[in-house]
């Protein structure tokens, strides 16, 4: 009976909507015409009784508004509708009595960036390309805005961005005050421009659908202070020390959930407000775990363990729950789905909407996911790759675990620091002792079996009684990473420069974020980029500094192309392989010389030897394809170094 009553309410909200769609059009044709209140009234009636009738093509807005929430660094476990008690969120619980919340939602990374562009791009990271924190996509890989723009939609992004290239991403900006990441004041939207849009878009373009998503930067650290949580009365959950600071970060943590609440919570009053509640398919999520030990940028659960609420009245059941296993690549693919789009085969993303409108139970025997950690010149490259099985078990493979995992929260956020009570109490406590170890140092493998060790505390991998789903585990992962073309070498390897004492070194086809410099130790007087370089004739793009300028071989010339455009290049040269040696010093003075002869001198305007906010690459220019000089080169380039202030360092 549930379901014939589910399928006349489906029939009679589409009629209404059909009527209502073409009634918005026509009404203002009526009002031009002078015609009388009452007459007018009455050819609407008339017209909604005909219309709702009429044929799906003359339907002006026959596809569900789209609404995505996305909560910053949230736990699925710190939620009032998925068991927390201590915290307050009545907007996102209500959500989940109005939708169908997901048990087993997992993220693809657990860092922002590359959790976001795998949920944008329906791609793991490694496929899409943006593998480490702050990376771009590689050129030319389609994306939610540009897929739902296909297929008519307006897609905005309000708040918080953090992919890139970002104008790779066909999105509508609005909220940029609130998506910066200070001050922590904006973070809740002050302006209400994710209200505003709303409002507007449904007065403005009425037969347009909306796909919005909201972004804002909370509970991201800093959190707010803990005015509304005491935490002496908090409980600590088990994957956490239970120090006294750890309970001021946990209370302060949950204010900034709140925030986030009461933010959903004026969205969704809107939405409600502007009448496309019903017309409207409602998500929230998180891009990854909380920023405590063993949760964010880990591969552990409190990592990837995400909360996932799906509202859409009239074809998704209240309350519903479901354990089936997704991932956010998933998001993409569904959301084509429910637009009406056709499956992209080229996603590693699947489309649940089976699970939400029908009966479907699986999706997924297993999912992917990932962490390459930050680029941070501080950090030590500790990646770790994971598979998640239907069946509820769980594999880790760790690269280098002889180095110490080292995050922010080891040293950077002081707000609300806690890290070294861990330190202090780890030194009497043995549970202190056991989780502060836990997120330091990472064994070559784990396997959990999530069905009954959800705080994964129990590794089991060295067990021989579990030595069969050791080896499927390994399997699926190596499985994996082939099918995404990832080697165990490229894992290793990773995509940091190789550092030297006054120089580093980049492989060709690589790039480094300016988060890999200590800025105060590279911050050289003068620049030296050397290389050896083959097929001068074809060439392109030797290197790209920060942005500053591009250095390149291209077509017999050599030469750089400043960030204003300007370029400085040689005449044709005879040799078409041979040393390269780049010198520019801080008060602008350029020199490029080729098979030991000057081929370039000049002068420049302002110092274009320091690191600011960029990428510095070698043989192409980070998340875009460019013609001509600026190419990916296409012949080989050997030793590219960047090297400070003397080309030799030795006494």
């Amino acid at each position: 009976m549930k379901t014939y009553s589910i399928v006349f309410k489906n029939w009679w909200l589409s009629r209404y909507e059909r009527g209502r769609c073409l009634i918005s059009a026509r009404r203002n044709r009526l009002i031009r015409k002078g015609l009388p209140h009452r007459v007018r009234a009455f050819l609407l009636i008339l017209m909604a009784l005909i219309l709702s009738g009429v044929s799906r093509k003359a339907v002006c807005q026959k596809k569900p508004n789209i609404l995505i929430f996305i909560a910053d660094d949230l736990n699925q476990q710190d939620i009032g509708a998925y068991g927390n008690t201590d915290v307050s969120t009545p907007n996102m619980d209500q959500l989940s009595r109005e939708g169908m919340q997901f048990s087993r939602a997992y993220a693809a990374s657990s860092m922002c960036t590359p959790s976001r562009s795998a949920l944008f791009t329906g791609m793991y990271p490694y496929h899409n390309g943006a593998q480490m924190n702050h990376f771009t996509v590689k050129p030319g890989v389609d994306n939610l805005p540009g897929f739902l723009k296909a297929l008519g939609y307006r897609v905005v992004i309000s708040g918080k961005t953090d992919v890139f290239p970002l104008d790779n991403f066909p999105f509508e900006v609005i909220g940029k005050e609130f998506g910066k990441y200070e001050p922590v004041e904006n973070r809740v939207d002050r302006k209400n421009e994710s209200v505003h849009m709303i409002e507007d878009h449904f007065k403005q373009h009425p037969d347009q659908p909306l796909c919005l998503i909201v972004a804002p930067w909370l509970p991201h650290v800093p959190w707010f202070p803990h005015k509304d949580f005491d935490p002496a009365s908090i409980k600590v959950p088990d994957y956490l020390a239970d120090t006294k600071e750890t309970r001021g970060a946990l209370a302060s943590y949950y204010q900034s959930i709140s925030a986030a609440d009461e933010m959903l919570g004026r969205v969704l009053k809107a939405l409600d407000k502007a009448g496309q509640t019903n017309n409207t398919v409602t998500l929230f999520t998180a891009d990854q775990g909380a920023q405590f030990p063993s949760a964010k940028w880990s591969v552990y659960d409190k990592g990837l363990h995400v909360p996932l609420i799906v509202r859409w009245p009239g074809h998704i059941e209240k309350g519903s729950q479901t354990d089936a296993l997704v991932s956010l690549v998933d998001i993409t693919p569904t959301l084509i789905d429910l637009a009406g789009g056709r499956e992209v085969d080229t996603l590693d993303g699947r489309s649940f909407k089976g699970v939400l409108v029908d009966t479907k139970k699986e999706i997924h025997q297993h999912i992917f996911a990932e962490s390459s950690m930050e680029p941070h010149y501080w950090y030590n490259y500790t990646p770790g790759r994971t598979v998640i099985t239907a069946d509820g078990w769980q594999y880790i493979r760790n690269y280098h675990p002889g180095e110490r995992f080292i995050t922010h929260i080891d040293k950077v956020e002081r707000n609300e620091f806690y890290f070294d009570s861990w330190v202090k109490a780890a030194q009497t406590d043995k549970k202190a002792r056991f989780l502060l170890n836990r997120y330091r140092y990472h064994p070559p493998e784990e396997l959990f079996n999530l069905n009954e060790d959800t705080e994964e505390f129990k590794n089991l991998a060295q067990d021989p009684v579990y030595k069969p789903q050791l080896v499927k585990g390994r399997a699926m992962l190596k499985k994996e990473l082939s099918r995404q073309g990832e080697t165990d070498e490229m894992i290793l390897k990773g995509t940091l420069p190789t550092f030297f004492d006054h120089r580093y070194m980049i492989a060709q086809g690589r790039s480094a974020s300016d988060l890999s410099f200590n800025r105060k130790q590279w911050n050289p007087h003068t620049l030296y980029i050397t290389a050896y370089i083959k097929e001068l004739d074809k060439g392109g793009v030797v290197a790209d500094y920060f942005g500053h300028f591009k250095l390149f071989a291209y077509r017999g010339r050599i030469g750089i192309q400043t960030e204003a455009g300007k370029v400085y290049q040689s005449e044709p040269l005879p040799d078409r392989e041979g040393q390269l040696l780049l010198k520019l010093t801080e008060n602008g003075d350029l020199e490029i010389s080729f098979q030991q002869r000057t081929v370039v001198s000049a002068h420049l305007d302002k110092d274009l030897t320091k690191i600011r906010g960029g990428y510095v690459t070698c043989g192409k220019i980070q998340g875009r394809s460019l013609k001509g000089k600026l190419r990916n080169y296409q012949g080989r380039i050997y030793d590219l170094y960047f090297t400070m202030n003397a080309l030799s360092t030795a006494p």
